[in-house]
C-alpha cells in the first residue's frame, strides 16, 4: 500500500504535470476572455463582480464573500477584463517556467497559479464551471502541499512525501470510483444494457475523427468496451491501495490506457493529462529507473508471486460472477450484466465505507512511514525539525481527508454520508468556494440516444430568408466537415452549445446574450466562431433564429454526419426587440458604463493579444505542449 522507495522523482514529475496543466488552462482561457467576459461579450464579468465596492468596503470582507484577487481592479488602472488577461498571461508564464525548471516548482509558485485560477473561476460563471476546472483547483491545492518550500529541492527526498502523495492517491480513488459508480446509480439504460458506447462516440461534446471509426466497431465489441470501463473504474480502483508495486502497476497501466482511448476519441482538454498526473501517485522512484531491483529470497519471491496470482484470479472470478459472457462460433462474445440495481446498492453499502477505511488505513501507514523517516534524520536539531514538520503534515492530511468525506460519500451511499461527522459537513460547506474538495462523476448518463441534439444558428437579412448558418470553430455543424483534434484546448462556447442543445434557450440566458451580440456584429464574439462563417466578415444579419437538429455519424461516403431537423429551438429575434433588450439589461449584461483604463497598458495588452490571433488556439497550445513527452521519458524507457 505504501512504498518504502523514495518519491522525489515522482513528486517532481507530478508537480510538472500540474503546472503544465495550469499553463494550458490559462492559455486556453486567455484566448476566449474578450468574447466571453468583455463588456461586449456573452457574459460580461462585471455583471457578477462589482469591483467598485472595494472603494467603499473592506477588502477582506469582499474576499470572504467571493475569493478572488480581481477585487483589486480599481487600484491597478486596468479594466476587469484586462486584469483577467494579466492573470492569465502571468499564469501561462509561471506555469511554463516551473515546468521547464522544476528547481523553482515550489509552494509559492504553485500557490500563485492556484490563486490566479481560483480568482478567474469566481467570475467564470457557466463557462468556467466544468468538473475539470474544479479538479484542476483541487489537484493544484494538493500540489502546493506536495511541493518543497525552497528551490533546488526537486531531487531531494522529503520525509513527508509519503503523506502528501498519498493525498493525491486518495483524490484519484475518489474520482475514478465515483465515475464508475454513478453510471449505474443514474439508472441510465444504456449503461445497464452495455449499449452506451455507440451513442457516446457521436454524442459526446467534441468527438475526434477517430470516434467516427470507433463507432463502426461491431456491437459485441462496444459491449465489451463498456464492461472494460466498469472493471477499470470500479474494482480496479481499489487496487490503488494494493500492498505491492506489481498490483499498482497493473491498475496504473489500465487507468492510463483508458485515458488514452478517451483522448483519441474525444476532446476533453487538459482533463486526461491531469488524470494521468494523478495516477503518478501510484508509483515511486523505482518505476523511473532501469536499474535492476534487489533480488529477494526465493521463498519471499514465490510468496509474492502466489499473492499476485491469487489477486488476478480473484479479480477474474469476480468479473465472471457479475457479468455473463458467451463465446459464439464466429468468435464474437456476447456480454451482459448479471446483477440488479438492488444488488449494486448492497455492494455500495459495503464498498463506499470500505473505500474510506482503506483510504484512512493507508493514510495512517503513510504517516507512520513518514515519522520513521523523520526519526532517521541526522543530528538532534534536524531530527526534531523533521518530526515536527511531519506532524504538521499529518494534521493537514487528516484535515484534507476528513474534508473530502462528505463530497465522496454524499452521491454514492446515503447511509455512509449520514455517518460522516456533522462538523466535517459544516466545514465542507464553509470552504466550498475554495474548491478544496469536490464530488466527481464522469459520463453519468448517456445523452443523445436516438441522435445527437445540435443547435444551429441561422442569420438572414430578410424575414423570409434566405437563411445562412453560423459555423463554430469546433462543434458539429456542416455535415461534410470532419471532427477536429483540439485537445488540450477547451473551446468553452462550443462546449456550452452542446449543453444548450440538451435544454431550451429559456434556461440558458448566455445563449440569448450571444445571439444579441451576433446581431450587433461584435468582433470579439465572432472571433469565437469559425472565421469562414457567412457573417464573419460583413455586416451582421438583421434576423437570427435557431433550429434544433439530430446528428448521427454516417456509415461512409463523403459526409461525416447526417442530420434531421427537429424543429424550432429559438424564434426569430432582432437587435431592437424590446423584450430582449429588457431581459439582458435586467441580467446586468447591457448598460455597463465604461471603465477608466491606462492607455499604455491597453496598448501593451492589445499588442500581446494581436500576436495570439495569428494561429488557432489549439495550434498555439500545441507549440509547447510537446514538452510533456520528455517528461514521461523515464516511464517509457524503464
Amino acid at each position: 500500500m505504501i512504498s518504502s522507495c523514495s518519491l522525489s522523482k515522482v513528486r517532481t514529475l507530478f508537480q510538472q504535470c500540474v503546472s503544465l496543466s495550469f499553463a494550458v488552462a490559462f492559455h486556453s482561457f486567455y484566448t476566449q476572455i474578450p468574447g466571453l467576459y468583455g463588456d461586449q461579450g456573452v457574459l460580461p464579468a462585471r455583471s457578477v463582480l462589482d469591483t467598485s465596492r472595494l472603494l467603499k468596503e473592506n477588502f477582506v470582507d469582499l474576499v470572504i464573500e467571493s475569493p478572488t484577487l480581481l477585487w483589486v481592479t480599481p487600484l491597478t488602472g486596468l479594466s476587469l477584463v484586462q486584469l483577467m488577461e494579466v492573470f492569465s498571461l502571468v499564469g501561462i508564464m509561471i506555469g511554463l517556467v516551473i515546468t521547464a525548471w522544476p528547481a523553482v516548482n515550489i509552494k509559492i509558485s504553485l500557490a500563485i497559479l492556484w490563486v490566479l485560477y481560483l480568482s478567474l473561476f469566481q467570475v467564470g460563471q457557466t463557462f468556467l464551471g466544468f468538473q475539470w476546472d474544479i479538479l484542476l483547483l483541487e489537484t493544484g491545492f494538493l500540489a502546493i502541499i506536495c511541493s518543497p518550500m525552497w528551490p533546488n529541492n526537486h531531487s531531494t527526498s522529503l520525509a513527508w512525501d509519503q503523506i502528501t502523495m498519498y493525498l493525491v492517491r486518495w483524490l484519484l480513488f475518489r474520482m475514478m470510483f465515483a465515475s464508475g459508480v454513478v453510471k449505474l446509480t443514474s439508472g441510465c439504460p444504456t449503461w445497464w444494457g452495455l449499449t452506451a458506447m455507440p451513442t457516446h462516440y457521436f454524442s459526446q461534446c467534441l468527438p475526434t475523427p477517430l470516434a467516427w471509426y470507433a463507432a463502426l466497431m461491431p456491437n459485441w465489441m462496444h459491449k465489451l468496451s463498456v464492461v472494460s470501463t466498469f472493471v477499470i473504474e470500479i474494482p480496479m480502483s481499489f487496487l490503488f491501495f494494493a500492498p505491492t508495486s506489481s498490483l499498482r502497476k497493473f491498475t496504473f497501466f489500465n487507468q492510463v490506457f483508458l485515458m488514452v482511448v478517451i483522448m483519441l476519441s474525444g476532446n476533453y482538454n487538459f482533463f486526461n493529462f491531469l488524470y494521468i498526473a494523478l495516477c503518478l501517485s501510484l508509483s515511486d522512484n523505482s518505476w523511473l529507473t532501469t536499474n535492476p531491483a534487489k533480488k529477494s529470497h526465493p521463498i519471499t519471491y514465490c510468496s509474492w508471486c502466489l499473492l499476485h496470482l491469487a489477486a488476478y484470479l480473484g479479480m477474474g472470478w469476480v468479473v465472471g460472477q457479475v457479468c455473463n459472457f458467451k463465446l459464439n462460433p464466429d468468435l464474437s462474445v456476447d456480454s451482459s450484466l448479471a446483477f440488479t440495481s438492488q444488488d449494486f446498492d448492497t455492494f455500495l453499502s459495503y464498498a463506499v465505507p470500505g473505500g474510506i477505511y482503506a483510504g484512512g488505513f493507508g493514510l495512517l501507514l503513510a504517516c507512520l512511514f513518514a515519522l520513521k523517516e523523520a526519526f532517521s534524520q541526522a543530528g538532534k536539531l534536524g531530527k526534531v525539525r523533521s518530526v515536527l514538520t511531519v506532524v504538521l503534515y499529518c494534521a493537514v492530511a487528516a484535515g484534507m481527508f476528513g474534508l473530502s468525506l462528505p463530497s465522496y460519500s454524499g452521491q454514492l451511499d446515503r447511509a455512509t454520508y449520514d455517518r460522516v461527522p456533522r462538523e466535517l459537513k459544516n466545514w465542507d460547506r464553509r470552504l466550498d468556494r475554495l474548491q478544496l474538495t469536490s464530488s466527481y462523476g464522469l459520463f453519468r448518463r448517456m445523452t443523445g440516444v436516438g441522435g445527437r441534439p445540435e443547435v444551429i444558428i441561422e442569420g438572414s437579412d430578410q424575414l423570409h430568408g434566405p437563411w445562412k448558418e453560423y459555423e463554430f470553430l469546433y462543434k458539429p455543424g456542416n455535415i461534410s466537415r470532419a471532427p477536429t483534434f483540439m485537445l488540450p484546448h477547451q473551446p468553452r462556447l462550443d462546449w456550452q452549445m452542446w449543453f444548450a442543445a440538451l435544454g431550451s434557450y429559456q434556461h440558458n440566458p448566455w445563449f440569448i446574450s450571444m445571439v444579441f451580440r451576433l446581431l450587433e456584429g461584435r468582433p470579439e464574439v465572432l472571433q469565437l466562431l469559425d472565421p469562414e462563417s457567412p457573417f464573419a466578415n460583413r455586416n451582421p444579419p438583421k434576423y437570427i433564429r435557431a433550429k434544433l437538429y439530430k446528428y448521427h455519424f454516417t456509415q461512409g461516403g463523403k459526409d461525416w454526419w447526417s442530420r434531421e431537423e427537429q424543429g424550432e429551438y429559438m424564434p426569430i429575434l432582432t437587435k431592437d426587440h424590446k423584450p430582449l433588450i429588457d431581459f439582458l439589461t435586467n441580467q446586468g449584461i447591457l448598460g455597463l458604463t465604461p471603465e477608466k483604463t491606462s492607455v499604455v497598458a491597453t496598448k501593451l495588452l492589445d499588442s500581446v493579444r494581436s500576436m495570439t490571433t495569428l494561429a488557432p488556439p489549439h495550434i498555439q497550445i500545441w507549440s509547447y505542449a510537446w514538452v510533456v513527452l520528455p517528461m514521461f521519458k523515464p516511464f517509457l524507457l524503464s
